[in-house]
């Protein structure tokens, strides 16, 4: 091959390898923009995933907090539960026994006697009043009365007296106090919780 033919020959191979190189140049290019494309949208979706993880981890953690805080309360509650429940246990065995000392102290029944009787002549009907007792109290102790009066000896009376006119009773008996007992919890758990409060 001459000089003359190889110049344009050379040019040309120079061209293609020119055209060559800016076309894998913008090949490349493209691909680094693509690949940087996907590089973006993989890391936003690992963000996406990894928010949406965490939001569900956060989640569990809240609800197991709370769960815990609500097993906690019940059990502060349950403790105070039975706090009272022993607190009011130790109160109804230490009235039962103050009022059946009073009872038995002829001072305190005599008191407990005119206060009822008082009570009776307030609230009864005039008439024949029935007056329930505990066997071994004497009616002799009962004393001057508007009313004409009939005892009886109950059984299941141990201190105090049950007074009835004409269907109508003023239950001033240990065991009357007793049968209305959560009226009178609510009196002794209030009671009990000043006495706590002012030692």
């Amino acid at each position: 091959m001459n000089d003359d033919q190889s110049e344009p020959l050379r040019l040309l191979v120079q061209r293609i390898t020119r055209h060559q190189q800016e076309a894998c140049q913008q090949i490349l290019e493209t691909a680094r923009l693509e690949a940087d494309d996907i590089i973006a949208l993989a890391e936003a979706e690992a963000k996406r995933r990894e928010a949406l993880v965490t939001e569900a981890e956060e989640g569990r953690l809240a609800e197991t907090e709370a769960t815990l805080r609500a097993r906690q309360a019940t059990e502060v509650r349950q403790h105070r539960l039975h706090q009272t429940q022993a607190m009011l246990e130790q109160g109804w065995t230490l009235l039962l026994a103050q009022l059946t000392q009073r009872w038995a102290d002829a001072g305190q029944r005599a008191l407990w006697l005119a206060t009822l009787r008082q009570r009776a002549e307030q609230t009864l009907a005039p008439g024949d009043w029935s007056v329930h007792h505990p066997p071994a109290w004497n009616p002799a102790e009962w004393g001057a009365s508007s009313a004409a009066v009939a005892f009886h000896p109950d059984e299941h009376l141990t201190a105090g007296l049950r007074i009835g006119c004409r269907g109508a009773w003023l239950d001033g008996s240990l065991q009357g106090m007793m049968a209305n007992r959560r009226e009178l919890s609510a009196r002794l758990l209030a009671q009990l919780e000043k006495d706590e409060a002012y030692p």
